[in-house]
């Protein structure tokens, strides 16, 4: 730099801390009417930054942004190419930039010729190969368990545990995480299935206007998905973001550490999260940076193993989040749309957990109802016991 440009690099502390990344990472826009008449009023895209800060990380875990998006090399680095007799400098991150958006990369990748993007593929491929890493290894922790059958149904507990130092998913709000729970019979069959997606990748039996937040899910037609949703000025889901005026969902994993109390109100919890006793919190107690799904399973008078398989997905552009678009035309948008068309759209599988060899007992029957509606749970029946539960029905 010295002989190129005359300027002579120098240590500075701020690099290395978070609010470095704050002015990319907390953008404010504008709202406009749906005549596109300016409101007055903005709307949080994204408060990442915030996020870190609503959480455990800065003073908790002593974590920056940097700590996983530039991982830092104690040793000196030479930070020039050509040159072997420049002294090495330290500290030193590495340059890696890793986040979530695989998708976008691979779709320049992919049209980087008529984008004018000179950039070798192996830049991208790397870009991608650490994007992935992320994803998989520090966004989630997953524990399946299965708690008990009563009264022809078989209920489970999923947890998800948020690893990331801000919500997840995080960023522009077209990015959400899908939960897939699928039952298997001894026989291959599916006894029970929530979050498959369909052959565009969409999820199917999603509800109108948008999913809600579950606590509970006992049928096929709901599917819990994490994700922030965009309200125009009249209340109705939006995509464009200008015409974003309030959240109308946002059930987004928080961070360890998060709570609703926090100074900076752009971290809110919006819809049915909200009440939920397992989100974020246990006890009552906040900052848990967790989310439990209770699964109630319809056995059908189904008896014998299941096999129960979990998997988190994670998607940066669902296909209805582009509807919206799709009513507008312009040069970009057009050429948007039919690279959009041709790209893999198949979403990232960041995590996954089974439960093999599930057995649902025979013949469970409650034998005199309910006591103050509480039900009476016999999780290991004997012959005897299921002989006289058979015979008594």
């Amino acid at each position: 730099m010295q002989l190129y440009v005359g300027l002579t690099p120098a240590y500075s502390p701020h690099i290395s801390e978070s609010k470095t990344c704050s002015p990319c990472h907390t953008l404010i826009s504008n709202t406009v009417d749906l005549s596109g008449v300016p409101t007055g009023t903005t709307f949080v895209e994204q408060a990442t930054y915030h996020e870190y800060l609503n959480s455990d990380y800065p003073l908790v875990e002593m974590a920056t942004c940097q700590t996983c998006h530039m991982p830092k090399i104690e040793d000196p680095i030479k930070i020039a190419n050509g040159y072997t007799a420049l002294p090495g400098r330290t500290p030193f991150n590495l340059h890696t930039f890793s986040g979530a958006n695989n998708f976008m990369v691979q779709l320049i990748k992919d049209n980087k010729v008529s984008l004018g993007v000179s950039a070798l593929d192996s830049r991208f491929d790397s870009t991608l190969k650490v994007n992935t890493e992320l994803l998989k290894f520090q966004t989630l922790d997953l524990i399946s368990q299965y708690d008990s059958t009563w009264n022809d149904t078989a209920y489970f507990s999923i947890q998800l545990k948020n690893k990331a130092g801000h919500k997840f998913p995080s960023g522009y709000p077209s990015r959400r995480a899908v939960v897939q729970f699928v039952a298997l019979k001894a026989n291959g069959d599916t006894l029970f299935s929530s979050g498959i997606f369909d052959n565009d990748f969409e999820v199917q039996n999603i509800a109108t206007p948008f999913e809600s937040h579950h606590e509970f899910i006992n049928s096929p037609s709901q599917t819990q998905i994490y994700e922030m949703v965009m309200g125009d000025v009249n209340g109705n889901k939006t995509t464009v973001l200008e015409r974003a005026s309030a959240p109308l969902k946002d059930n987004r994993l928080p961070p360890k550490g998060f709570t609703t109390l926090h100074w900076y109100d752009t971290c809110a919890i919006v819809g049915d999260a909200l009440n939920d006793v397992d989100f974020n919190k246990t006890g009552g107690i906040e900052g848990k940076g967790h989310d439990i799904i209770h699964y109630h399973l319809p056995l059908g008078g189904y008896s014998g193993n299941l096999t129960v398989e979990v998997k988190v997905y994670y998607q940066t552009l669902p296909p209805a989040f582009l509807d919206e678009m799709k009513t507008f035309s312009s040069a970009e948008i057009d050429t948007f749309l039919s690279m959009y068309a041709n790209a893999n759209k198949t979403p990232i599988l960041i995590k996954s957990d089974s439960l093999n060899n599930v057995l649902i007992p025979v013949g469970l029957r409650i034998l005199f109802g309910e006591i103050n509606e509480v039900p009476i749970l016999i999780l290991k029946a004997s012959s005897t016991i299921q002989a006289c539960l058979q015979k008594r029905n």
